[in-house]
């Protein structure tokens, strides 16, 4: 597992994600960001330094850029309404999801996760 967020490309990668993580039981998540947002912007060190560190080994962390074509229809279909929106995926199914930019927040969202499925 990588250290750091990783970019999903296309839905292919996607789904190419999504297989890994439950082909390894471990928890997604799925950030949800706008490459011009200053709200993800803002969380972008915080996941880097301070989130993914914290879960390494336990979880799988991607961002995907909601103002990327490839991700239109996904918008819609997973009611991206606000950024930075967190999917926590398990198993094939959503266990969690929360849109913030509170670390505390986010890391009990994610450590509840864990614990699911």
């Amino acid at each position: 597992m990588s250290s750091s967020m990783m970019a999903v490309k296309d839905l292919n990668h996607l789904q190419e994600v999504l297989d890994m993580a439950k082909g390894e039981s471990k928890l997604l998540v799925l950030e949800f960001m706008g490459s011009v947002n200053s709200a993800c912007e803002f969380m972008r060190p915080i996941m880097e330094d301070k989130i993914v560190p914290a879960f390494k080994n336990r979880a799988y962390f991607y961002t995907l850029d909601v103002n990327d074509k490839n991700f239109k229809d996904l918008k819609k279909r997973w009611k991206v309404e606000a950024l930075p929106d967190f999917v926590m995926v398990k198993n094939d199914a959503r266990v969690n999801r929360l849109v913030t930019t509170d670390k505390d927040e986010l890391m009990a969202a994610i450590t509840n996760g864990l614990d699911k499925a």
